[in-house]
């Protein structure tokens, strides 16, 4: 079976526009098709545009090919990804998959997947239609736009697979048409071999600097923790360089006024630094108004750091299964700077860190993923 995966991957350094192009770093696709390839003997490969680029590029990356789409970067959302969708169907015919999977409503990749006119199933990430409900939006925005498209994706879709109970349940009520696969994202299994000793009153956050990720509730949090810790730091991973939406760029200027040089801003980060950062520190902090899944807690347990996470989330589910985590109400300062002290004075027994541990490697382990989803394909094509 041939699987072509229309989704975000990192971009590799022999694109010919490696270094001025910014991508989305997230190798969730990318570690289902290493894991697909490896255990099923499906061949999965890559479709990933890149916009703002003017090459096309193939290439691979740990086994996988992967072939990046130039696009023009503006006046997408506008067009409702119109064009994009045109166009990455067109490259996703010429490869000649079996089955089409798109990763995420927020971009193009579903709409294009369905208007290949091949076999297709969604992964549902990043649902605007729950994001837009927690933050401000302005009467012309991207959110607006990406809602409406994630609403039509989703009405023509049947299969959607549901990375987290908490999606499986909002899809089933908004959308009660689809047929919904509850599968995880996988993990890539170097993670399993990071250790690094915890470094004092440290805590670390993996994301974008979105209205919807909490940073500023950490931001307040924090003030109130350096009263009984007054060396806390704050470690941020995921962040943008030149901070262009408004609220990274005020957060990073509060951040800066109120915390100073205990807080580090590094960017994106390779996968292995950044589970060494995650694993030196003693908490991730999470408090996230929405998420759907959250690679970065999966992540954080697999290498033994403690996670604080708001309640009505995917991370609160999975801190609940799991363990080795915290459950705050959402936009709560005080609870987080409670929950932070804690963590940061009373760890996590090192027994319950590695039950958290195991039972993540065995629950989302690369083997059992990559079976659930060929049994989906199955389904997909089967129905046909």
């Amino acid at each position: 079976m041939k699987v072509l995966h229309i989704c975000n991957a990192p971009l590799t350094s022999d694109h010919p526009d490696y270094g001025r192009v910014s991508v989305h770093p997230g190798r969730w696709a990318l570690n289902l098709a290493i894991a697909q390839r490896t255990h099923c003997g499906i061949a999965a490969e890559l479709l990933v545009q890149v916009p703002g680029s003017h090459s096309e590029h193939l290439t691979e990356i740990e086994t996988v090919p992967v072939r990046y789409v130039a696009a023009p970067d503006k006046f997408r959302s506008a067009t409702l990804f119109q064009l994009d969708a045109s166009r990455l169907a067109r490259r996703a015919r010429e490869m000649a998959p079996d089955i089409v999977h798109a990763h995420g409503t927020e971009d193009a990749y579903s709409l294009a997947a369905q208007r290949t006119g091949l076999p297709n199933v969604i992964t549902a990430q990043g649902l605007y239609f729950l994001i837009n409900r927690k933050v401000k939006l302005r009467f012309v925005s991207r959110a607006r736009a990406v809602q409406f498209t994630e609403w039509l994706a989703f009405k023509r879709a049947r299969h959607v697979i549901a990375k987290s109970d908490y999606v499986a349940r909002e899809l089933k009520a908004r959308f009660p048409h689809l047929t919904l696969h509850a599968i995880p994202n996988t993990f890539d299994e170097r993670l399993l071999r990071v250790q690094e000793a915890k470094r004092p009153n440290s805590l670390v956050f993996v994301g974008t600097i979105s209205p919807w990720k909490g940073m500023h509730t950490i931001r307040e949090a924090l003030i109130r923790v350096r009263d009984e810790i007054p060396d806390v730091t704050l470690d941020i991973a995921g962040d943008s360089t030149n901070s262009v939406l408004p609220y990274e760029a005020e957060q990073k200027r509060l951040l800066k006024e109120t915390h100073g040089d205990r807080v580090t801003f590094h960017g994106q980060l390779g996968l292995i630094e950044l589970a060494q950062l995650v694993a030196s520190s003693r908490a991730l902090v999470a408090p996230s108004l929405e998420d759907m899944f959250g690679n970065q807690l999966v992540e954080a347990l697999l290498v033994g750091t403690q996670c604080i996470v708001a309640e009505g989330t995917a991370l609160a589910e999975n801190v609940r299964r799991f363990g080795n985590g915290v459950i705050i109400p959402q936009d709560d300062p005080e609870g987080l700077a409670k929950a932070i002290v804690k963590a940061l004075t009373e760890p996590t027994p090192v027994v319950k860190v590695q039950q958290a541990r195991d039972a993540v490697a065995i629950d989302f382990g690369p083997a059992k993923v990559a079976k659930l989803h060929s049994k989906a394909y199955e389904q997909v094509l089967g129905v046909r």
